[in-house]
């Protein structure tokens, strides 16, 4: 049977700090089938850009960022989308997605000291969005499906993107950081200082 996506409250791997994947076990069919899976649960998402193994229950350092936010961060685009915004890319788009990117194992290298707060969202905190303090630019280091090392430098979207994943690996979530809570489509009345948080949960 094919994992799922937990919601925090019912997933304690997202509290926990992941453990690291032994080089000897990246090209395994349980990692395989771990990636493969990971995907095709995010190709599902329509608001969805990146993926952790702790979001499955998983607490090992692996993440998948989408083919879809690849490309959007190739246009520039800075913000992920707003509670009501559009999808990862814009819906007139007619061109093939890059393939998606797979994370094991990495490190920040470095942040840059300037930091913008960016709307963000969890595919494990459904019906929440918050404002999130991040750095503008980042570096990773991570080994690919196959093993292979790599360093990746981003800004903008793609970094605020590594940083919200990196997170996850930490044992940490969005709602932790946000200094601005509120509600899906709730409009002003559905907002909720950053103290009400569900941190415990």
């Amino acid at each position: 049977m094919m994992r799922t996506i937990l919601p925090h409250q019912e997933n304690p791997a997202l509290r926990e700090k992941a453990q690291d994947i032994p080089l000897a076990e990246i090209g395994s069919e349980r990692i395989r089938t771990l990636v493969t899976e990971m995907k095709e649960l995010l190709s599902k998402e329509e608001y969805g850009v990146a993926l952790a193994a702790p979001q499955l229950g998983e607490p090992l350092r692996l993440f998948v960022v989408s083919g879809r936010a690849l490309a959007r961060d190739n246009r520039n685009t800075l913000n992920l989308p707003a509670p009501a915004g559009e999808p990862g890319m814009d819906e007139e788009s007619t061109a093939s997605p890059p393939p998606g990117e797979v994370y094991i194992n990495p490190e920040l290298l470095r942040l840059s000291r300037k930091k913008t707060g960016k709307h963000e969202g969890c595919l494990s905190i459904r019906g929440k969005w918050g404002v999130v303090p991040r750095a503008e630019k980042a570096t990773i280091r991570a080994r690919d499906e196959r093993g292979h090392p790599f360093t990746r430098g981003a800004s903008g979207f793609l970094a605020h993107i590594l940083q919200h994943e990196m997170d996850h690996l930490e044992g940490i979530l969005y709602i932790d950081k946000a200094t601005e809570l509120y509600l899906d489509d709730a409009g002003e009345t559905g907002r909720l200082p950053a103290s009400d948080s569900p941190q415990s949960q």
